[in-house]
């Protein structure tokens, strides 16, 4: 998926700053303020962030969206300033790779937007828009394309209903989000594929199980049936389906106590699994953050530094996403 038009969200100024980013643009700096009152200074300021963007100054552009958002007078700040400088590092994050901040980002400026009353105006809608678009960027990149999916069907309506009145500011984010629909409808293909062929392979060393054979034999058809199921189970979660993800991720645990080894790296890992598909589970999400919780001290154990990260950002990004889904559907 392309990355967010951020000029597309940008909020309408209070003051006409033509000059300004004339100046902004011969310049590549931020024009003098003296004498300016502060409404026009921060005018000024949110354009000169859009400029730093545009120009890939990332480093710059944090520095001045984190003095705008954490700034004492902050709350001077008019909401839909606020929400774009959100959505803006929301974006830069994305392109970091820095999803759980993301979606930190996604959640400030979601609180800013509920606070809004007027929300069929053409910025608000377009903050909505992009909102959605970059979480669905997120689950697209991190393997939940069932989710992904959800969230880029809204922005792609909310992008044609503002293309049809604004065709100019609209109609290239609207290419990208249709675009970006072909791209998880390959996507979800490429992984029906994938999971058949997991399952024949989970079918042939279930009959190798049942036929016998020497104790080798019976071994390496156990392991190898742990990782199909694990397979599967991964194929679900990628699919939002929770409730056979969960039903993989147990059988695969199953077998893997039959093989008698020591509690190691295999069994973190089917366990880790086993959590994202509770966590998809309405009623069962407190069990998968007690399950995390429980398997933090293992991680750390066998020194899994990449399971550890992986189970914090999960039980930091379980509170961010039930947020998220409960700021969208007030909106909505």
């Amino acid at each position: 998926m392309k990355p967010l038009l951020l000029e597309s969200a940008f909020p309408t100024l209070r003051n006409d700053m033509t000059i300004a980013v004339a100046q902004i643009e011969a310049t590549g700096q931020m024009p003098a303020t003296d004498g300016l009152e502060p409404p026009v200074v921060l005018d000024m300021t949110m354009s000169y962030v859009l400029f730093l963007i545009k120009d890939q100054r990332t480093t710059a552009a944090m520095q001045a969206i984190e003095y705008l958002v954490y700034a004492d007078d902050n709350d001077r700040l008019p909401l839909l300033y606020a929400s774009w400088l959100w959505l803006a590092r929301m974006t830069l994050m994305i392109a970091d790779g820095q999803h759980t901040l993301a979606l930190s980002s996604a959640e400030s400026a979601l609180q800013q937007l509920t606070d809004i009353t007027g929300k069929k105006t053409e910025d608000f809608q377009a903050q909505l828009a992009g909102i959605l678009y970059n979480l669905a960027i997120i689950h697209h990149t991190t393997g939940d394309s069932s989710r992904a999916a959800k969230e880029l069907t809204r922005s792609q309506k909310l992008y044609e209903r503002l293309a049809s009145r604004n065709d100019a500011r609209f109609s290239a984010m609207l290419i990208y989000a249709v675009d970006a629909t072909t791209d998880i409808i390959q996507s979800r293909t490429k992984q029906m594929n994938v999971l058949a062929h997991y399952q024949s392979t989970t079918e042939l060393y279930t009959a190798m199980l049942e036929q016998g054979g020497d104790a080798g034999q019976t071994r390496q058809a156990l392991t190898a049936l742990v990782d199909s199921l694990k397979n599967e189970g991964d194929i679900m979660l990628q699919m939002g389906n929770g409730r056979n993800a969960v039903k993989y991720f147990t059988k695969a645990l199953r077998y893997q106590k039959k093989l008698g080894e020591p509690l190691g790296h295999k069994d973190l890992v089917l366990s880790i699994g086993l959590a994202k598909g509770l966590l998809r589970l309405i009623n069962r999400r407190a069990a998968a953050e007690q399950l995390l919780t429980s398997l933090l001290p293992l991680a750390r154990r066998l020194q899994a530094h990449n399971e550890v990260i992986e189970i914090e950002n999960l039980l930091l990004g379980k509170s961010k996403t039930n947020n998220i889904m409960t700021l969208l559907k007030g909106i909505f």
